[in-house]
Order: C-alpha cells, then structure tokens, then sequence
C-alpha cells in the first residue's frame, strides 16, 4: 500500500508538471517529453500495485485475516512480517502509533531471525 501512494503522488507530481508546463508556453519539448515519460511509468506502477493489493488483500480475506492498518474489521489482523495476531476479529483498529511500533518490532524480529538462518548456513 506504501509503494502505491507513493507511486501515486510521483505520477500526480509529474502531472502537474506538465500542467504548469503547458500553461507557461515555454518551448522546452524535451522536459515536456520526460515529464509525459515520467507520467506513463508512474502510471503503469500505480495500476500494477492497485491490481496487486487488492489481488493480496482479496487472497488474505479469503484465509481469514489482514494485515492492514485499517483492513476489514472482521477478521483478525496480522503483524505482516511473523504473521502474528495483533487484533481480534471484531476489535477496534489499533492507534497508528501502536500499529507502527507493533511492526517495526515484528520487522526488527524476522531480520535478526533471518540474519541467524543466514549465519547458521555458512
């Protein structure tokens, strides 16, 4: 979901610059035509990731839980990394701050478990 507002507000941002380009009737084709480029890219990610989220989060309501901040109440929500149940079905949303911290921790955890497997390999 980050990556898609992210992409989002690069292809809003590009967008504009067009706009203000083509107000200003400046004759510069080539800034014109990286813009444009700039916007097609920007637009194509936003349409992949819009597709892909709602192609993941259709898959984990089907298996019963989220992992969104503010994903279907009526599931369990999951921490997206260990996959640990941070919110009963039915509960309240957590606070931002405490979603926040629930996943940096759960992200800090799977990298240390991660580095460990990698560590015990060699």
């Amino acid at each position: 979901m980050r990556m898609r507002f992210r992409s989002t507000t690069i292809t809003l941002a590009f967008l504009a610059i067009m706009g203000v380009l083509n107000v200003s009737r400046i004759p510069l084709l080539w800034l014109m035509y990286t813009a444009a480029a700039g916007m097609l890219v920007g637009g194509f990610s936003v349409a992949f990731l819009v597709i892909y989220v709602a192609i993941k989060t259709k898959a984990e309501e089907e298996t019963g839980y989220t992992t969104l901040q503010h994903g279907n109440r009526k599931l369990e929500q999951r921490d997206p990394y260990l996959g640990r149940v941070i919110r009963g079905p039915g509960e309240d949303y957590l606070q931002r701050a405490d979603f926040r911290e629930i996943v940096q921790s759960a992200k800090a955890e799977a990298e240390e478990a991660a580095q460990k497997s990698r560590t015990s390999r060699r």
